[in-house]
C-alpha cells in the first residue's frame, strides 16, 4: 500500500468520525440520526431510487469509456468517484425540491454552516496543488479530483437550498 492509499484509508476513517460529530452538533436533539415524518420518508425512498439510477447510469458511462480507451484528463479512481457523487446530488437535489431534505431534528442555521465550511475545505486543497503545480501530474488529475467533485456537489445543493428557500418564501407571501 502506497503512502497516497494509506493516506486516503486514514483520511476516510477521520472522516467519519468527523461526520458522526458534525450530525450530533448540527441536529437539535444532539442526535446522530436524523428524524423524517412519514410523508419525508416516502419521498426519501423515491430520492434513493433516483440516485440509485443516477448512479448506475454515470457508472456505466465510465465503464463504456473505461473499455472503450478513451484517455480522459482524469484518473479512474476519480471517474468512479464521480459516479458516486452524482448519485448523491441526484438525492439531496430531489429532497430538497420535495421538502424532504430537512429532518425533523436538523438545526437548518448549523448546516448551513457545516456546507459553507465543507465548502471552504475543498477549496484548500486543491488551491493549494494549483498553487504548487502539482494539480495535474501525468497529464491526469488524481485526488484533487476527489475535491473538486464534491466542491461542485456541494456548491450545487447549497444553490438549490437558497433557491428552494427563495421560492418558497415567495409562495408563502402568495398565499397571505
Amino acid at each position: 500500500m502506497n503512502g497516497i492509499s494509506l493516506g486516503f484509508v486514514v483520511g476516510l476513517m477521520v472522516a467519519a468520525v468527523i461526520v458522526v460529530c458534525i450530525y450530533k452538533y448540527a441536529n437539535k436533539d444532539g442526535k446522530v440520526k436524523t428524524e423524517y415524518d412519514e410523508r419525508q420518508k416516502a419521498i426519501r425512498g423515491n430520492a434513493y431510487r433516483y440516485a440509485f439510477y443516477t448512479e448506475i447510469f454515470t457508472q456505466t458511462l465510465i465503464l463504456w469509456l473505461l473499455m472503450s480507451k478513451i484517455e480522459l484528463p482524469v484518473e479512474n479512481y476519480a471517474l468512479l468517484f464521480i459516479g458516486i457523487i452524482a448519485g448523491c446530488t441526484v438525492l439531496a437535489g430531489y429532497c430538497i425540491w420535495k421538502d424532504a431534505y430537512w429532518g425533523l431534528n436538523n438545526n437548518h442555521r448549523r448546516y448551513n454552516i457545516i456546507i459553507i465550511v465543507g465548502i471552504i475545505l475543498n477549496i484548500f486543497p486543491v488551491a493549494m496543488q494549483a498553487m504548487s503545480g502539482t494539480l495535474i501530474e501525468n497529464g491526469k488529475i488524481g485526488m484533487p479530483m476527489l475535491n473538486i467533485t464534491v466542491l461542485v456537489m456541494m456548491a450545487v445543493v447549497y444553490i438549490e437550498i437558497l433557491i428552494k428557500r427563495a421560492v418558497s418564501k415567495k409562495a408563502e407571501a402568495e398565499e397571505e
